[in-house]
């Protein structure tokens, strides 16, 4: 009788040993799911990032359309939609609600022109600046796949331009974890 208590005791250690390590990688992955923003872009009005240049950057468009570059909506094909903009040595810098570890970038730059932007975009994490981006002729849709790191916020400099005006102007942007 002794021996069967003792092995009823283990088998249901056992038992629970393996339901904590189970439960314990559950809460990892949840963690890690939303440290990664649940793979889903963190850029939006929805997920609460800031614009923290809009007082140096300009908006184009009026209502609805202003150009400001969180919106999901499905944008207009308009010559007038410039989106957000900066003048040269000019930044836009988002400032996410929270640290994210992300690995892309996708950047929709206005090119109603067929325009060549001259731009730089960091990786911002604890005051520590990490070039991502840097080309002197990107167009239309950029995607950025950069070394999974955590992001608190993104700065996208206007170096010189584009073939076009002296602006970088910015439709939408979106972030996000790829596994």
């Amino acid at each position: 009788m002794y021996k069967f208590y003792l092995s009823l005791l283990l088998i249901t250690f056992l038992i629970s040993q393996s339901y904590s390590q189970v439960y314990g990688c559950q809460r990892v992955k949840q963690l890690k799911s939303i440290l990664r923003g649940n793979n889903k872009n963190v850029i939006s009005y929805e997920n609460g990032s800031l614009l923290a240049s809009r007082k140096q950057n300009l908006f184009n468009g009026s209502g609805k359309s202003t150009g400001i570059l969180f919106r999901n909506e499905i944008y207009e094909n308009s010559l007038d939609l410039k989106g957000t903009y900066c003048s040269i040595s000019y930044s836009l810098i988002i400032n996410l609600r929270q640290n994210y570890e992300l690995n892309n970038l996708i950047l929709w730059l206005w090119d109603g022109e067929t325009r060549y932007y001259n731009l730089i975009v960091y990786a911002i994490y604890s005051e520590k600046e990490t070039i991502i981006f840097d080309s002197v002729s990107a167009s239309a849709i950029v995607h950025i796949k950069f070394p999974v790191q955590i992001v608190q916020l993104f700065r996208i400099y206007n170096r010189n331009g584009n073939t076009s005006s002296q602006s970088t102007n910015i439709v939408k942007v979106e972030a996000f974890y790829r596994v």
